[in-house]
């Protein structure tokens, strides 16, 4: 059996249609004539049907197959349709990752985040409560509280 193969560049290579398929759809197309003959007229025999009947039954037969097939290849495209976007979503979201995570690393990302993170922290430094806050953090770590610091109070001059 012959699959669909792939090009270099990856996109498929479809086989050309083989004459058994062909023929399998011709036969298939008169045995649907004659199923729909054997129907219409209760047997296959040829009484009182005319060339004109006959090529009506087989434009019917025709028709029907035609129908199902055209069914058929809906369900298919639908499908492929629901698969492709699918992978459309899965590629662009892989490649986005994957640029930034190259940006972030090497480009002109990481040099706007170092930027960004340098002010930052010389705005913080700046700020006139960054004393207070530091202190605030090292009594919270070594003393426990900010009210065990009754020594500092003395120091400021607050001895009257």
């Amino acid at each position: 059996m012959v699959g669909i193969g792939r090009q270099p560049d990856g996109a498929p290579a479809y086989a050309p249609a083989r004459p058994s398929l062909v023929l399998a759809s011709f036969l298939g197309a008169i045995l649907g004539a004659a199923f729909i003959a054997f129907l219409s007229t209760g047997g296959i025999k040829a009484n009182g049907i005319t060339y004109a009947d006959l090529a009506a039954i087989l434009l019917s037969a025709v028709g029907v197959i035609v129908a199902i097939f055209g069914g058929v290849l809906a369900i298919a495209a639908f499908w492929g349709f629901e698969q492709m976007k699918l992978e459309a979503v899965r590629t662009a979201t892989n490649a986005a990752l994957a640029e930034t995570r190259e940006q972030i690393e090497n480009g002109s990302i990481r040099r706007y985040i170092l930027e960004e993170v340098e002010t930052r922290i010389s705005e913080i430094v700046a700020s006139p409560d960054f004393d207070r806050r530091v202190r605030a953090r090292v009594d919270q770590i070594v003393l426990g509280r900010p009210d065990d610091r009754l020594l500092e109070d003395d120091e400021d001059g607050d001895d009257g």
